[in-house]
């Protein structure tokens, strides 16, 4: 992506151009960035805007400044309009209360006011090569990125937007710049079907690779339009359920029940009483009562946690994932629509796909749950993003799951379904060594009170030994059991994990590079950690405590070649 303010050269990577100022401030016509190295340049583009220039610019749409002075009339009218109501009835403060509607009057219209500016001063369009936006009010930038940069096109539709007919569109690259400021351009907001369009023509492609001229790039368009979509997955309310089996809904209802005794722990007899019908000692009471009953209350409230918590989690899972669908269009992209609240379509290009992932956590994986994610360049997530892009499918059925697996990956069956090779019987010893001395560090830490506290109950520390060590190894069980890898026709498999087990089919033409790892214990056991590298997703897949020899036949078979000017043949 390129970014600047108009009139100097715009710093450019590799594959951009330069947008060098002319003898008048003009900036190169072939792009048609507007004129604003001379006063008159700069006075023409604050009136007119690129457009007048170029009429292949475009505009945000004009209902966004409406969408603005709804929010705000809301957020901030209404509670100025209750503010001056509760001011006014109290003695001596009537001016007062007269200043505090005009005041939020002209703070509403100055905000809209700078948004409607804004509006004016932003422009963006779609040529040949790049997709380009112009803004600013002080600081004018142009920021452009090369098409075929383009990895995915992002399409929401908020609850506020929905009614004006209008959606966001985020231009993603994938790629970040700095640590704050994500490599994408953001639209918003512009009309529904304006946003499908810059869908369907930015991830448009021709067979051989090339792009379709300006006319042509409008006919394909509207063809693909016309093309019936191929439904993969679609969403079935039996799956909302599964959220309610998620760790969320345990922290969710933790949280919960924290928020109620930090109200009770603020409920001081003062503040009680300023409540009708709550008697004054309402919070001493209640924590008399509840110490009375600790057989029944902490089952309650437990309980209570629980229903809290799965209630709060499927809420969240039904806004993320409400009216899911997964298609593949007909230009060679799945698009993911979800979303109750907030309507979300994410584009990906096919072309950019390298592989699918098959996730299943516990507790969803006791009751039969997985989900589908794309291994893929150019999906890289915001931190605060509380679903992956790269997320296919929401908790469903493992048979689900592994069909639209095998369907993403257009297989006949899902390649993270094929039988696996299992690891030497070292590594289920390493995992083992691993539990016995969690667990002796659970019970030093239940007996080194015995040595400084009088009285410290001595059945303290076998009740940890007994109560710890049969899960500690039951886990390192199932983490060996997690273990596997095999090489198909099309794709190699790994899978691990335990508690977030994962299995993984990358396509071997993605491979690029092996990593065989090996710490001073995987040594003196003959095992390896051999590791995929690919330009896509995490980048590394490894496949953990693998015997070495069958580490490296594993690698060599994958990627024939690849690996061989490394290898001696004993």
């Amino acid at each position: 992506m390129t970014t600047g303010t108009p009139g100097t050269p715009v710093p450019c990577r590799n594959d951009a151009t330069n947008v060098p100022a002319g003898p008048e401030g003009a900036a190169d016509p072939t792009l048609g960035t507007p004129r604003v190295g001379t006063a008159a340049g700069a006075a023409r583009t604050s009136a007119d805007g690129p457009a007048a220039i170029d009429p292949g610019w475009r505009a945000l749409s004009p209902l966004t400044v409406w969408i603005l002075a709804v929010i705000l009339a809301v957020f901030v009218g209404l509670p100025a309009l209750v503010a001056t109501v509760v001011v006014a009835a109290i003695d001596g403060l009537l001016p007062w209360a007269v200043l505090i509607l005009p005041a939020t009057v002209l703070l509403i219209a100055g905000l809209v006011g700078v948004d409607a500016l804004r509006l004016r001063l932003t422009r963006y369009r779609v040529t040949d090569e790049r997709m380009e936006m112009y803004t600013g009010i002080v600081a004018k930038s142009y920021r452009s990125i090369p098409r075929e940069r383009i990895r995915s096109v992002d399409v929401n539709a908020p609850l506020w937007a929905r009614p004006f007919g209008l959606c966001g569109v985020v231009i993603g690259t994938g790629q970040h710049v700095g640590s704050a400021q994500s490599d994408e351009l953001r639209l918003d907001f512009v009309a529904a079907h304006e946003g499908d369009r810059l869908r369907r023509e930015l991830l448009l492609r021709d067979t051989a690779g090339g792009r379709r001229a300006a006319g042509s790039q409008a006919a394909g368009a509207e063809a693909v339009d016309a093309a019936e979509s191929t439904e993969l997955a679609r969403l079935q309310p039996a799956w909302i359920g599964y959220a309610a089996l998620t760790w969320h809904s345990v922290a969710l209802g933790a949280g919960a029940l924290g928020s109620v005794f930090g109200v009770l722990g603020w409920l001081s007899p003062e503040r009680a009483a300023l409540i009708p019908f709550l008697p004054p000692t309402f919070a001493q009471d209640l924590y008399e009562f509840v110490l009375a009953r600790l057989t029944l209350a902490i089952p309650l409230a437990l309980l209570f946690g629980l229903v809290t918590g799965a209630i709060a989690a499927i809420a969240l899972h039904v806004e993320a994932w409400w009216n899911y669908q997964l298609s593949r269009e007909a230009d060679d992209t799945l698009r993911v629509r979800r979303g109750l609240l907030n309507l979300k379509s994410l584009a990906i290009e096919e072309r950019r796909l390298r592989g699918v992932e098959v996730s299943e956590p516990l507790p969803q994986r006791w009751f039969g749950a997985a989900d589908v994610s794309a291994v893929a360049t150019g999906l890289a997530d915001r931190k605060d993003a509380p679903v992956s892009k790269s997320a296919l499918s929401p908790d469903m059925p493992r048979a689900e799951a592994l069909r639209v697996a095998g369907a993403v990956a257009r297989e006949a069956g899902s390649p993270t379904d094929m039988p696996l090779a299992a690891h030497p019987r070292a590594a289920l010893r390493r995992r083992l060594n691993r539990a016995v001395g969690a667990a002796l560090v659970l019970i030093a830490a239940a007996a080194v009170p015995s040595w400084f506290l009088d009285g410290w109950p001595v059945w303290v520390p076998v009740v940890v030994a007994f109560a710890t060590a049969p899960l500690l190894v039951m886990y390192a069980v199932g983490c060996y059991r997690g273990l596997g890898h095999t090489v198909g026709e099309r794709h190699l498999v790994v899978r691990k994990g335990m508690a977030a087990r994962a299995t993984v089919a990358l396509q071997r033409e993605a491979v690029i590079g092996w990593t065989i790892s090996r710490s001073p214990f995987q040594r003196r056991l003959g095992l390896a950690t051999v590791g995929a590298t690919t330009a896509a997703g995490e980048g590394v897949y490894t496949a953990p405590d693998m015997d070495l020899g069958a580490g490296l036949e594993f690698a060599d078979g994958a990627v024939p070649g690849l690996l061989t000017p490394f290898l001696e043949r004993v």
